[in-house]
């Protein structure tokens, strides 16, 4: 074969070879799959687990005829990681042996002790604070723990996982020791806590309230930024984050893709998201609902920053969930007390959809470290007070009341759009709102 006839035989293969990869690459058609966008969303952070986020907001001591209440923040973290020493079996609902009239009873009843939650919590979330010695526990939800302290000298020790909304009472048994324990450091000692005083709501509920509130200061704190990037909220808020538009009005900025809307407000330094395309659902469970939500804001490394100076005494729990309308939030609490703010600043809220986040508001900014404050300590108005008030708002129905604590009032500083003020004030749950409770003009509507 002559070197012509062969360079021709190679030629004509390299043009064979060339339109048949043409051909190939014009009618390749990958078979494509919807990427998981929340991977797009998830950075590397500290992430929280429900011991972090799920805390109760106060011990509650009868002691005869007093009432006292531990409501430090210390101390209170101190209570909850003892319970993983706790090793608790043998669950059984005994509400049937609770009738409605001894219900309060049983609950504040004296020598007992009270751990009490924000709402209700499910138990088969919580029980991996404790040491549970059973694969299988029934389901439950509870807003209240209560031992008596004459079980202190048992060998073995009941304790009643309560729910006040529900009204059921789960009793389980506890080694002896950890009440024993528990009645050395704390019940022993009650009255070196602040007293509270009994306001008889209704037959059916009681609210302890403190007696004198320890003088509290007017706080101002720095914000600062969480550097939530956007675009990681876009790819994780919306389907196509290509087909999203970027808006300004006014100090808004808003971002959509015709049906979504993110909305960044950089006066209130709020983030809000909504899917209206979104249905609700009903979860099989409070505790898929909660854990989804806890998942959700550890993916995006949502929860509040420390500051290279150490100050956290700052952090955002759980505080309420609404299993009908799939929502719950989680709220800011500063040196172990409740903040509020009427825009929602204070607040980690979400609701549910069918597969997706349906709404979506929060705030994007941490409180970054307190100035020196130069006012004076001033104390609220006794609980006493503070019933009276209550009382005194016009057409106020105690059926409808929920709770009365001390929190704290956060609104913007004038002189500083970068910081904020905590005003100590008196609070009041009423149809499932927090109010700040008026004192001086009485007879106001609600």
């Amino acid at each position: 074969m002559s070197f012509e006839r062969m360079k021709s035989i190679v030629l004509l293969i390299l043009v064979f070879m060339s339109a048949y990869l043409t051909w190939q690459i014009w009618t390749y058609q990958p078979t494509l799959k919807r990427t998981d966008q929340s991977e797009y969303f998830k950075v590397a952070s500290d992430t929280k687990g429900i011991a972090d986020v799920v805390k109760p907001k106060n011990a509650l001591f009868h002691v005869g005829e007093r009432h006292f209440q531990i409501n430090d923040e210390e101390k209170m973290n101190n209570i909850q990681s003892a319970f993983l020493n706790w090793s608790l079996y043998s669950f059984e609902d005994i509400s049937h042996q609770v009738g409605e009239t001894e219900f309060l009873e049983f609950i504040h009843s004296k020598a007992n002790t009270e751990i009490n939650f924000a709402d209700q919590i499910p138990f088969k979330l919580y029980k991996s604070v404790f040491n549970v010695e059973m694969n299988e526990v029934p389901e439950f939800s509870f807003d209240k723990i209560i031992f008596t302290s004459a079980d202190s000298n048992m060998e073995e020790a009941k304790i009643y996982f309560i729910s006040t909304e529900n009204k059921t009472v789960i009793q389980t048994i506890v080694n002896g020791e950890s009440i024993r324990t528990f009645y050395e450091i704390y019940y022993k000692n009650a009255n070196k806590y602040p007293e509270c005083i009994k306001y008889q709501v209704s037959k059916r509920k009681e609210i302890y309230v403190l007696k004198d509130p320890a003088p509290m200061k007017q706080s101002s704190y720095q914000l600062g930024n969480m550097n939530m990037n956007m675009n990681n909220f876009k790819y994780a808020l919306f389907s196509d984050p290509t087909s999203v538009r970027q808006e300004y009005v006014s100090n808004v900025e808003e971002f959509t893709d015709g049906t979504r809307l993110l909305s960044v407000d950089r006066n209130s330094w709020m983030i809000n998201f909504i899917n209206p395309s979104q249905k609700r659902k009903v979860f099989s469970s409070t505790s898929d609902l909660l854990q989804q939500s806890i998942d959700f804001v550890n993916d995006h490394a949502g929860w509040e920053k420390v500051d290279h100076t150490g100050w956290d005494k700052s952090s955002f729990r759980f505080s309420e969930l609404w299993q009908e309308e799939q929502r719950v939030v989680f709220r800011l609490f500063v040196e172990g007390l409740p903040v509020f703010n009427e825009v929602g600043m204070a607040e980690i809220e979400q609701v549910w959809g069918n597969e997706e986040i349906y709404q979506y508001q929060r705030p994007y900014f941490y409180l970054d470290f307190p100035y020196p404050s130069e006012e004076p300590a001033e104390s609220l108005p006794s609980g006493e007070e503070a019933v009276t008030a209550l009382k005194n708002i016009r057409n106020f129905n105690p059926e409808v009341l929920e709770d009365l604590e001390i929190g704290y009032q956060m609104t913007k500083s004038i002189l500083n759009s970068k910081s904020v003020i905590l005003k100590p004030a008196w609070y009041y749950r009423y149809g499932g709102t927090w109010i700040i409770l008026p004192f001086e003009q009485k007879g106001a509507d609600r």
